[in-house]
């Protein structure tokens, strides 16, 4: 299934090898203009060609065409990037990426908005809401193993949203309306030195009891801090409010856009304060980064966890969660041993404390105990705050042995510390513990072509990374109710093991670009990676269970062709091979994770008009360990069309525009019956846009 595009990459790639008769040096301007300077993949400014690791930029002329709704709809053009939807319109999605998908329970990534990790602290989950799309931000998405620069659950991906670091003073106000009652709202306000944005958005939602909305206030500030140096204060307010319509039984009639009556008090209401001061000057032979941030964060939810096609049971949770997050760093040292190098040196701390309190809302049927309750706050379940520190130190080298090579190591350090404390007669107290983990990396990168039209870099790495247990698989406090001693039992488990992997990688990025202004890029990368101790839901004990191995192996390419400000077309391909290897179904794949996904889109600009399509593909989905039951394979077709009028932007979108039928994931009933729950999206949709630039 693999070799029709490698075979594709490998005969573009000799097409494009032909040597131009002017050879230059690399850093030329092809280098300039197609190989941008990232900072994720190495935790400091550095070629994108020349990483150790699978790195794709989304740039902001890019978000800015494609027919993008939110940042994860822009997101989802990224190789080896999914999402799945949870709610039927994009505003509750869940991240696959190499395999690894955390089910709306956890998360196998970790991202950030200007280098500050803004995964929640109880799961490791993100708010996606709050993810603005600014003008002229960009993202860089480093997939695979990150954990010798990132630590913790740096295992599937590292998304890092970088807004501009000079900007021309602008503003911009922009509307939008569309199908299912959407409605939004962005003002955004700059100048020189700051900028501010509000942004808010509301919509009634695709099924029955999905209406929700989001209004979010950020801005930043930035001096200078001597001659060389500067210092950036940023915040943001985020408040959403969200109704959660839940899955559909595959046994029910009637239309797609129900809400079984077991989810009809399902609801959240969250609100997030961040604040973050950012720091960069010359310190003698290195670069002294540092940043510190402190984030609070209330969380009101009613959740239905279902037990059995006709049983189920709802709950109240209130979350108060705080943590303080320092960084000091220092950069771009070069060391006096007769050869080009650069060293970073860097230290990560991180303090956060979480306090849960769950109250009984319903459990039962839909006939006898849903059907009697009016959603009302029963008794109080459980109490109880669990407290994690974090400390660790990392270190990254590159070495030049001869110029068109160059070698890198690095490792980490992490310690994890957990402490729980619960309140008399209503929580079971659960020991203090504490999670060690070495994560190395090691990889080289070559240069193979360089020339004035041409430039080509291949790379290979092993590495090792882990993910530790979240504080809610290790300790959360709902308990649910069974038909056996002790007849509750809770789903967290506070003996669980960190997950460990080591991954081997080896990939390809190359670029030219024609004097007739056509440029082009492509890169693939092909993995590997074993995992141990890999967390599951069993549903033998009802919790979580560290259930031992599997295997992650697979292949993203990506190829771009554009002639900048007329015409571009891409395309990419993303295979995720994913295995169990212990239990009673080794070798067979893991459930919910898409084996096979394709993207291709064209865009055009003539004039004052423009036009983007987008088709999506999305293959092999099993819903069940033993693969007996598959979810049918689907494709989406996304479409911009947009109208420029001296300061205005108008723009049509239009989602799913073949009004295709289909459902993105499902569970198997836990009681194990034939019943599937699924969570059906959206047909097509319609979304008018004007922005106003002043």
């Amino acid at each position: 299934m693999i070799r029709h595009p490698l075979i594709a990459s490998v005969i573009l790639l000799a097409m494009l090898s032909v040597s131009s008769a002017h050879a230059q040096d690399a850093d030329s301007l092809i280098t300039r203009s197609l190989d941008p300077i990232t900072v994720t993949a190495e935790r400091t400014e550095s070629a994108l060609r020349l990483s150790t690791g699978s790195v794709s930029v989304l740039e902001a002329r890019q978000i800015e065409q494609l027919p993008a709704r939110s940042m994860v709809e822009a997101l989802s053009v990224v190789p080896g990037i999914l999402f799945l939807d949870n709610d039927g319109m994009g505003w509750n999605p869940q991240l696959v990426t190499r395999g690894f998908y955390g089910g709306g329970e956890a998360e196998y990534a970790v991202v950030l908005v200007d280098g500050i990790p803004v995964n929640n602290l109880e799961n490791g989950l993100v708010n996606w809401e709050q993810l603005i799309r600014e003008p002229g931000a960009t993202v860089e998405v480093l997939r695979g193993g990150a954990s010798s620069l990132y630590g913790d659950a740096a295992i599937g991906a590292v998304i890092n949203i970088r807004t501009p670091a000079n900007r021309e003073p602008r503003s911009r106000l922009l509307f939008e309306s569309g199908t299912h009652g959407r409605r939004s709202t962005q003002a955004f306000i700059e100048d020189d030195a700051w900028h501010a944005v509000a942004d808010f958005g509301t919509s009634e939602g695709y099924r029955d009891h999905s209406r929700r909305s989001s209004a979010s206030l950020s801005g930043q500030r930035k001096a200078k801090w001597g001659s060389n140096g500067h210092i950036t204060l940023s915040g943001i307010i985020n408040e959403r409010k969200a109704d959660l319509p839940g899955p559909i039984r595959s046994t029910d009639e009637g239309e797609r856009t129900q809400s079984l009556g077991f989810f009809r008090f399902d609801n959240l209401e969250e609100q997030t304060r961040r604040a973050t001061i950012r720091a960069e000057r010359p310190l003698g032979p290195a670069r002294l980064r540092s940043s510190l941030a402190f984030e609070s964060r209330d969380l009101n939810q009613v959740r239905t966890i279902p037990l059995a096609a006709e049983f189920a049971d709802t709950q109240e949770r209130f979350v108060d969660a705080s943590g303080w997050r320092a960084m000091f760093q220092w950069a771009d040292w070069s060391l006096p041993m007769g050869l080009a190098n650069t060293l970073t040196i860097g230290v990560d701390g991180y303090r956060g404390s979480l306090d849960s309190r769950y109250f009984q809302i319903a459990t039962g049927g839909l006939n006898d105990a849903y059907a009697a309750s009016n959603g009302g706050r029963q008794q109080l379940n459980a109490d109880g705050g669990v407290n994690r520190t974090a400390l660790a130190g990392y270190v990254h080298w590159d070495i030049r042995p001869v110029d068109r090579v160059k070698l890198s190591v690095g490792a980490r350090y992490d310690r994890i510390s957990d402490s729980f404390d619960a309140v008399e007669g209503l929580s079971e107290d659960a020991d203090d513990a504490t999670n060690t983990a070495f994560s190395p990396k090691a990889g080289v990168n070559v240069n193979y072509l360089s020339s004035s039209t041409q430039v080509g870099n291949v790379y290979a790495s092993v590495s090792r990374s882990f993910k530790a247990a979240t504080l809610d698989q290790l300790y959360d406090l709902r308990a649910l109710p069974v038909p056996f001693p002790p007849f509750t039992v809770r789903i967290a488990s506070a003996e669980l093991e960190p997950q460990e992997g080591t991954a081997f990688e080896a990939g390809f990025y190359h670029m030219m670009m024609l004097d007739s202004g056509w440029q082009g890029r492509i890169s693939t990368s092909v993995y590997t990676m074993d995992m141990e101790n890999e967390i599951d839901f069993s549903f033998e004990t009802f919790s979580n269970v560290n259930i031992g191995k599997s295997q992650h192996r697979g292949v993203e390419a990506g190829l771009s062709v554009e002639r900048p400000g007329w015409f571009g077309v891409f395309a990419n391909y993303t295979l995720q091979d994913v295995t169990q290897q212990s239990g009673d179904n080794i070798g067979k794949a893991v459930k919910a994770i898409p084996k096979t996904a394709l993207s291709a889109g064209v865009s055009s600009e003539q004039g004052p008009f423009g036009a983007a399509i987008v088709m999506k593909s999305v293959s092999d989905i099993w819903i069940d360990d033993a693969n007996t039951v598959a979810l049918p394979d689907y494709s989406t077709l996304d479409v911009r069309l947009s109208l420029e009028l001296a300061d205005w932007r108008l723009s049509v979108d239009i989602h799913n525009a073949l009004d295709e039928e289909y459902d993105t994931t499902a569970y198997p009933d836990p009681s194990g019956s034939d019943v599937l729950f699924l969570f059906p999206s959206a047909m097509r949709t319609v979304t008018l846009g004007a922005r106003y630039r002043f």
